[in-house]
């Protein structure tokens, strides 16, 4: 028999193999959702970081602070997110939902000394705890030829379609997309828009949300781009807010 014939049956009973392990540790998965809030105000809280411990994927609460994540039973969620205290979770063995309660750090502060955000700070903290998302490459056609005269197994799981690689590449996603939000956050502070338009309360929030900037204008306008265009924002805010209301038709009375 050649050895070409050989080799290439016991790699496609190694794919059999590995499919069938999948297939079962994806059937005794449990899924676990619910929304991470502030203990104190029961508010739903953006941008945590769920992380399952024992696989080493994970996903992000969304603007709600609403989040899903399949795990196994027994493995360990951890809830993060710079400026509360890291929380734990057991997985149970079927699926629940779930209120998770983040408690803020309390940081002591030296009178009349306070410290603004370092957005560059927090970013590089966030990219080191979990560099290993950010700098996830998912493989690709040279990564096959790459890998399959050395680990042919390994090239072949690169064919298959992985829920572990998907929420690798979603978490990946979700970790940039918020790093992106709090880097506009910074920038575009309800701080510097009260100061430079003298709105406060609901107003405040109407015109920060309807002239929220983008991340890439942000990445590329320096302090005064910044300041001319919340100025310019707010002449045409003042402008929507001084006009009449537009006259219903006579089909809309």
């Amino acid at each position: 028999m050649p050895r070409r014939f050989i080799q290439l049956s016991g790699s496609i009973g190694a794919l059999f193999l590995y499919l069938l392990f999948f297939l079962q540790h994806a059937s005794a998965q449990v899924r676990v959702s619910g929304m991470v809030a502030e203990a104190d105000s029961r508010t739903g809280v953006p941008g945590v970081t769920i992380l399952n411990k024992t696989s080493r994927s994970g996903v992000v609460s969304n603007e709600s602070g609403r989040f899903a994540i399949d795990a196994m039973p027994g493995d360990t969620l951890e809830f993060s997110m710079l400026g509360y205290y890291k929380k734990d979770i057991n997985v149970p063995t079927t699926s629940m939902f779930i209120n998770v309660y983040m408690t803020r750090q309390v940081i002591g502060l030296t009178e009349h000394k306070v410290i603004g955000k370092d957005h560059t700070k927090d970013s590089l903290a966030t990219r080191e705890e979990y560099g290993k998302y950010f700098n996830y490459h998912k493989p690709g056609a040279v990564d096959v030829l790459k890998t399959l005269p050395s680990n042919p197994i390994t090239a072949l799981t690169y064919l298959v379609p992985s829920k572990t690689r998907k929420r690798k590449e979603h978490f990946q996603e979700q970790l940039v997309y918020w790093e992106k939000e709090k880097y506009i956050d910074d920038r575009y502070s309800p701080e510097l828009v009260e100061r430079m338009t003298k709105l406060s309360g609901d107003e405040l929030d109407t015109f920060m949300l309807r002239y929220r900037p983008g991340y890439q204008f942000l990445k590329e306008a320096t302090d005064y781009d910044l300041m001319l265009f919340i100025k310019e924002n707010f002449k045409h805010y003042q402008l929507d807010k001084a006009a009449p209301p537009a006259a219903k038709k006579p089909d809309e009375e």
